[in-house]
């Protein structure tokens, strides 16, 4: 009569072999995980000022007020700045200054998962007259990872009529283009 053995274990040779395995799917994994991670990073960051542009405009119209939409120094003016905070703020004498509390709508911090640049002309920036216009005040936000990857670049416009939209990839080259058709670029800093 045989006597069989029951393991209670794994042998080092299936432990090792269960590792391997996880290691390959690791890997293979991998990219796929940080380049949904970086979209869900740069989705965040465009809602976020998508929702902040809609505030502003919106605010302005029913409210029948000038509001500016721009970085902010710790003074409460306007700054060129957009590493900053982003600030919505009743501005009816167009002075590009938050004084009181109660002017400001929304502060917005972005994650440390990317950069602004805003490209207002001569001007540092946005403003939403009562109309819901942007006449004097239109141009464009870029936002740029961390990393520089200009594949998960994204432009924000704002045109005339005080509305956003964001840049497309139209060539379907994986980078997004500006208003000119041009591919976006990120400053190296």
């Amino acid at each position: 009569m045989k006597h069989f053995r029951i393991s209670k274990g794994l042998t080092l040779l299936e432990l090792l072999i269960v590792l391997g395995i996880v290691a390959i799917i690791f890997t293979l994994a991998s990219p796929a995980f940080v380049q949904m991670v970086q979209t869900a990073r740069q989705k965040s960051a465009l809602g976020e000022l998508i929702s902040l542009i809609n505030l502003a405009r919106n605010t302005a119209i029913q409210e029948q007020v000038t509001v500016t939409l721009c970085p902010l120094f710790n003074n409460q003016i306007c700054a060129s700045d957009w590493s900053k905070p982003l600030v919505a703020f009743r501005d009816p004498g167009r002075t590009k200054t938050a004084s009181t509390q109660s002017q400001i709508l929304r502060i917005l911090q972005l994650n440390d998962s990317g950069q602004l640049t805003g490209k207002t002309g001569i001007r540092n920036y946005f403003r939403f007259r009562p109309s819901g216009f942007a006449e004097e005040a239109i141009g464009n936000i870029v936002w740029c990872p961390k990393d520089g990857d200009i594949r998960h670049a994204s432009q924000i416009r704002i045109n005339m009529g005080g509305r956003p939209f964001i840049s497309k990839d139209s060539d379907h080259d994986g980078i997004a283009e500006d208003a000119y058709g041009q591919p976006l670029q990120c400053s190296s800093s």
